[in-house]
C-alpha cells in the first residue's frame, strides 16, 4: 500500500477551484425539476407568446394591405363619380331624344286613322244604305308627351331614397307612348235591303284597316211611310300589314 502525499503548496485549492464547472450545475438544476404539470404549463406561455406575436405580425401585415386597397378604391371612387355623372346625363338626353322621337312616330303614324276608317266605310257601303251616326266608343288617348298619370287624376308623390327609384321606375312605365292605342267606333245606319247589310258587313271585315265588325242591333224602322231596318254596327281599327299602305316623300320644286 502507497501513499502520495502533495507537497506543493496550492495544489489542493487550485484543483478545487478548476473542477466547479457549470455542466455540474445544471445537472442539478435540472434534477431539482421533477413536476411535469410546470413544464408543460412553462411550455404553454412559450408557445402562446410565440403565437400571439405572430398573429400581431400577420394582422398588422393585413392591415398595411387592406389600408393600401382602401386608399386605392377611394381614388377610383372619386376618378369614377365624374364617369357615372357623364354617363347618367348621356343616358337622360338619349331617352328624351328616344321619347321626342316616339311622340313624332305617334303623331305621324296615327293621323290618318280616321281617313282609313272613312275611306274604307265609304267603299264597303251597298246600295240603298246609308249611315247616320258614325263616332268613337273608345275612350279618346292623351296627346303625346301628357302625363298620362295626372290625366287618371293621380298625383306624383315626393319620396326618397331607394323608393323614389322604384317611383321613378313606376312613372316611367304608366307614361310610355302607345304607337297604336286601340280605336273602337260605331255605325248607325238604315237599309231597305237586309242582304245589303249581310254585304256591308262582310265587305268591312275584309278591309285591312277594320277588324271584329260585330251587329249590335237591328230593328224595323218606319221612315217616310216605308218599312226600313235600321241596324248598329261595332268595329274597331286594325293597323294594316306592311305593304298595304305606300308612302312617298312629297317633293315640291323650289325656284
Amino acid at each position: 500500500m502507497m501513499l502520495e502525499i502533495n507537497l506543493l503548496p496550492g495544489a489542493t485549492k487550485g484543483k478545487s477551484r478548476g473542477g466547479f464547472t457549470l455542466a455540474g450545475v445544471l445537472p442539478s438544476f435540472g434534477s431539482g425539476i421533477r413536476d411535469p404539470f410546470l413544464i408543460a404549463a412553462a411550455a404553454c406561455v412559450v408557445m402562446s407568446m410565440a403565437a400571439v406575436g405572430t398573429l400581431y405580425t400577420v394582422q398588422r401585415a393585413r392591415t398595411g394591405q387592406l389600408a393600401v386597397r382602401m386608399d386605392k378604391a377611394s381614388r377610383d371612387s372619386t376618378r369614377y363619380a365624374k364617369v357615372l355623372a357623364a354617363r347618367r346625363k348621356l343616358t337622360a338626353e338619349r331617352d328624351s331624344v328616344l321619347r321626342q322621337l316616339s311622340i313624332i312616330r305617334t303623331i305621324d303614324e296615327s293621323r290618318y286613322n280616321w281617313a282609313h276608317i272613312l275611306d274604307e266605310v265609304s267603299r264597303a257601303l251597298p246600295a240603298y244604305t246609308w249611315l247616320t251616326i258614325i263616332e268613337q266608343t273608345t275612350k279618346a288617348p292623351a296627346p303625346p308627351g301628357a302625363d298620362t298619370l295626372a290625366a287618371h287624376g293621380e298625383a306624383p308623390v315626393p319620396v326618397a331614397g331607394a323608393a323614389a327609384t322604384k317611383a321613378g321606375a313606376r312613372i316611367m312605365t304608366a307614361d310610355t307612348i302607345a304607337i297604336h292605342p286601340p280605336l273602337g267606333f260605331r255605325l248607325v245606319g238604315q237599309t231597305v235591303d237586309i242582304q245589303a247589310l249581310t254585304m256591308f258587313m262582310r265587305q268591312l271585315e275584309s278591309s285591312p284597316f277594320l277588324q271584329r265588325v260585330m251587329l249590335a242591333r237591328s230593328e224595323i224602322v218606319i221612315v217616310d211611310g216605308k218599312d226600313v231596318t235600321q241596324f248598329e254596327l261595332s268595329a274597331e281599327y286594325e293597323v294594316p300589314p306592311p305593304g298595304v299602305v305606300v308612302t312617298a316623300p312629297l317633293v315640291v320644286p323650289v325656284r
